[in-house]
C-alpha cells in the first residue's frame, strides 16, 4: 500500500479543511500496515484525534449486532428462520412473515418505504427504551412483501433485532453485547452511554459550509433516534467506539473469526454471513448485494467501487468506514465524525479503498 499516497489524501482534508480529524488503521494479515490519526476532535479545544478518540460509530453499529446474533444462531439459542410473533406474540399474524434472516439482510419491508417510515414518525418517543419502542411496531404496515426486496433498513430491522437479541439473551442490548463480544474483543471503550471520562474524549460533529468547519450539536433528527440519553440502547446505531477497539472487531473478521487465539465466531458462520443473496436477489447497488449484516461487494465494478470482489463491509452515517478481503487478508477501519459524507458513499472512503487495493486493482496475482 503507498502510504505517503495515503498520508498526503488524509491530510489534504484536514489542511483544506474538508473535516476536523481522522483515524484510519489497514491491516494485511493481521499485521499493521498503516496507522495513523490526523487533525482536532474539537476545533475548540484543538484535543489532537487519537486511537483512544471517540466516535460515534452510527451504522457500524448493526455489524457488531449482526456478528452478536449469529454467535446465538451458532449456538442454537437463534434461528434465522425465527419469525417476529415468536419474539412479540401482540403482534398480528402477518408478521410471520418476517424473520431474523429478513432483519439482518434488510429485506424485511419494514422501516424500508414510506408507509412503515410515516408509522415510525407517527408513535416514535424519544422517552421510549428498546422495548417500549419495538412494542409499538405490531401495526407498522410493510412496504412490500419481505423478502421482495432489500433497501437498506437505518433503523427498524436493526431495532427489532436488537430487541430479539435481549428476549433470548435475558439481558440489555448493552449488557449483553458487552459480555457476549465487546470484553472478549478488549473493546472497553465500545459503549451506548459514555462514562464521564469517556465523554472527555468525545469528539465533535462538525460539517463544511461555505469552506468552514461548522459544529453540528448532536441534538439532530439522526441522533434522536439512537440516543441514548434515557435508556435507549439501537442495535441500529447507537454505539461509540474508538479506532484501537473497532479495529479489534475489524481484524477478528479478517482472521476467520479469531482474535489473538480466542475463537470469537466460527469459520462457517462467518462464511454465511459473506454469501451474497440470501432470500432476495435485489441488490444494494448492482454487483453489491448484502449478506447477513454486510454488504458484499461480488462484483464491484459494475457500481465503480475500487475494492476487489470479495470485499465486504459498511459504514456509519457519520463516516466511519471499515471493509475486510479476506483472501489477500487486507482489512482496514476508518473513523470519522462529519455530518456532510453521506454516509455509505462517502467520498473518503472511496479513496481510502482505492489506496488500499491500487497495487492489486493493477492486475498483481492475489
Amino acid at each position: 500500500m503507498n502510504q505517503e499516497k495515503m498520508t498526503e489524501m488524509l491530510q489534504g482534508l484536514i489542511t483544506g479543511r474538508r473535516i476536523a480529524g481522522a483515524a484510519l488503521r489497514v491491516r494485511q494479515k493481521g499485521d499493521i500496515i498503516y496507522d495513523q490519526c490526523f487533525g482536532v476532535g474539537n476545533i475548540q479545544t484543538q484535543a489532537a484525534v487519537t486511537e483512544r478518540s471517540i466516535f460515534r460509530a452510527a451504522s457500524l453499529t448493526k455489524l457488531i449486532v449482526s456478528v452478536a446474533a449469529m454467535m446465538l444462531v451458532e449456538e442454537g439459542t437463534l434461528s434465522l428462520d425465527d419469525d417476529l410473533v415468536k419474539f412479540f406474540p401482540k403482534y398480528p399474524e402477518e408478521k410471520r412473515k418476517v424473520s431474523v434472516r429478513h432483519l439482518l439482510n434488510h429485506s424485511s419491508s419494514l422501516g424500508q418505504g414510506p408507509g412503515s417510515e410515516a408509522y415510525y414518525e407517527k408513535v416514535f418517543d424519544i422517552h421510549d427504551d428498546l422495548k417500549r419502542r419495538t412494542d409499538k411496531w405490531g401495526d407498522m404496515p410493510f412496504d412490500c412483501e419481505p423478502g421482495e426486496t432489500a433497501d437498506y433498513n437505518a433503523f427498524v430491522g436493526f431495532e427489532l433485532l436488537g430487541r430479539i437479541l435481549e428476549l433470548v439473551s435475558g439481558k440489555n442490548l448493552e449488557d449483553f453485547l458487552r459480555e457476549k463480544l465487546l470484553l472478549p474483543l478488549g473493546m472497553t471503550d465500545t459503549v451506548f452511554v459514555l462514562s464521564q471520562e469517556q465523554n472527555t474524549r468525545l469528539v465533535s460533529l462538525y460539517e463544511q459550509q461555505e469552506g468552514e468547519l461548522v459544529f453540528i450539536s448532536d441534538d439532530n433528527p439522526f441522533s434522536d433516534r439512537a440516543t441514548s440519553k434515557y435508556g435507549y440502547f439501537s442495535g441500529a446505531a447507537g454505539l461509540y467506539t474508538t479506532l484501537h477497539d473497532y479495529d479489534r472487531f475489524t481484524a477478528m473478521l479478517c482472521a476467520g473469526g479469531i482474535w489473538e487465539d480466542c475463537r470469537i465466531i466460527g469459520e462457517d458462520t462467518l462464511k454465511l454471513m459473506v454469501t451474497p443473496r440470501q432470500i432476495t436477489n435485489i441488490e444494494l447497488r448492482e454487483g453489491c448485494p448484502w449478506g447477513l449484516g454486510f454488504r458484499i461487494f461480488e462484483h464491484p465494478e459494475k457500481s465503480g467501487f475500487p475494492v476487489l470482489p470479495g470485499t465486504f463491509g459498511w459504514s456509519g452515517a457519520y463516516g466511519t468506514h471499515m471493509f475486510v478481503h479476506r483472501e489477500t487478508g487486507l482489512a482496514a477501519t476508518l473513523m470519522i465524525n462529519q455530518t456532510d459524507l453521506g454516509g455509505a458513499i462517502s467520498f473518503i472512503s472511496r479513496d481510502v479503498e482505492r489506496i488500499v487495493f491500487e497495487e492489486y486493482m493493477g492486475g498483481n496475482d492475489l
